[in-house]
């Protein structure tokens, strides 16, 4: 744990959680001049799915599947660049080589057109256009990548970033602009009360403490509603999980990503691709239902991964390569009639009402566009206060540099070994 700030009596927002959206509405309203702001974390900053992503900076080329989802892409595309620029250390450029197979999937004139949409999408804030690959620069790229299976190979490009180190940077910006944060403090009940709110919180020495918050903030994720109901708060909306489950290797000498369709015809992406100095193969479209405490990727989970990304390669990664395994969880808000490959990733904010003040939960929110997010719960919260500031997280006076950021974790401390 990196902060241990005193739990304050009062304040004017209080934030719980300790992934990017928590630490996102922390520099936000810190951005704006807010000072009165806490965090609290039943654990570490980005322990959970902030630290267990595909680690993708990115609009989400599969989320062009519903019209509904363009406006969701075009902002991922917006901030992905945005993003680039203010943590150029943390948030890089990474090309993706995306096969089109001649057994399954989709055809060629729609992978075709889908990126020609993503270039569009993107306008001005794109990388670099989508551009048929020929076979030699494929085999340069991606030298284990079996083109005999395929029709041709498009390249894209996206962003890719240390979601940790990413969640550590904007706690640091935040922290500097005067916020509080406290790791180590569960949450254990909220209640209206005549001033806003009033929430216990355990501490790390295992007291009991009150802090009374005209407004609260809740991204706790899969836990949001466990809460909620466990205070007598009927929970705006049902929540659903998204489970994404990532294997680890050594590196197998991708010089590019690998965005692969599977060809079992349930519509799931894959992404095979280098990270951090290995090899990263996973996919993020699994229905959890189980305690979100004890998530993880079972043998199943180790088999289909191996199964699908091995029928794209020459030399196929194996169970006993595998060095580490993580899985991550996203929250999402169930729409009727959709299933989980069809349920949107739009956020969706449910607010509860005390005399004064609001009691906010938020459901979904993606990586790439949680700043922009952050922005608009500030916003809703200064406008509702009645003093308004404008959010300045996207200029870089707002946000402090490697040196001032704690040191992150290293790859091989992060996540549970493989045996």
């Amino acid at each position: 744990m990196v902060y241990n700030d005193e739990l304050p009596p009062r304040v004017r927002v209080l934030i719980l959680g300790g992934g990017i959206h928590v630490v996102g509405v922390l520099h936000d309203l810190a951005s704006r001049g807010w000072m009165d702001i806490h965090l609290v974390e039943k654990k570490s900053l980005g322990q959970g799915t902030s630290s267990k992503s595909t680690k993708l900076i990115h609009g989400g080329l599969r989320y062009l599947r519903r019209f509904s989802d363009f406006s969701l892409v075009a902002e991922g595309l917006r901030e992905r660049r945005l993003l680039i620029g203010l943590a150029p250390d943390l948030v890089q450029p990474v090309e993706f080589l995306f096969p089109v197979i001649k057994s399954a999937g989709m055809p060629k004139f729609m992978v075709k057109a889908g990126l020609s949409l993503y270039d569009k999408l993107a306008g001005r804030y794109r990388l670099l256009p989508h551009r048929l690959v020929p076979a030699d620069e494929v085999t340069a790229k991606a030298p284990m990548l079996d083109q005999s299976v395929c029709k041709g190979v498009y390249s894209f490009w996206d962003g890719q970033t240390d979601d940790l180190g990413l969640v550590y940077r904007v706690a640091a910006s935040a922290k500097k602009l005067g916020a509080g944060i406290s790791e180590g403090c569960e949450v254990t009940r909220i209640a209206p009360s005549e001033d806003g709110w009033t929430v216990d919180i355990r501490g790390p020495t295992g007291a009991l403490k009150k802090i009374s918050a005209l407004y609260v903030v809740n991204c706790l994720g899969p836990w949001a509603n466990t809460l909620l109901e466990a205070s007598g708060i009927t929970p705006t909306h049902r929540g659903i999980n998204n489970k994404g489950s990532h294997l680890l290797f050594d590196d197998i000498g991708l010089k590019a990503g690998l965005f692969l369709q599977s060809s079992k015809g349930d519509g799931r992406i894959f992404f095979v691709l280098p990270w951090a100095g290995y090899t990263l193969a996973g996919t993020t479209e699994d229905l959890y239902s189980g305690d979100p405490d004890k998530v993880g990727v079972d043998d199943a989970d180790v088999e289909y991964l191996l199964e699908n990304c091995n029928q794209f390669l020459t030399k196929k990664l194996k169970r006993a390569d595998i060095r580490q395994v993580f899985a991550g969880l996203r929250w999402l808000a169930v729409e009727s009639g959709h299933g989980l490959s069809d349920t949107s990733r739009h956020h969706v904010l449910g607010e509860r009402v005390s005399k004064r003040g609001l009691l906010m939960t938020l459901y979904g929110g993606k990586l790439t566009s949680y700043r922009n997010l952050s922005k608009l719960i500030g916003d809703r919260i200064t406008n509702h206060f009645g003093e308004f500031a404008p959010s300045t997280t996207d200029r870089a006076e707002s946000w402090v540099g490697a040196s001032d950021t704690p040191e992150v974790p290293s790859v091989a401390e992060r996540f549970v070994a493989s045996t």
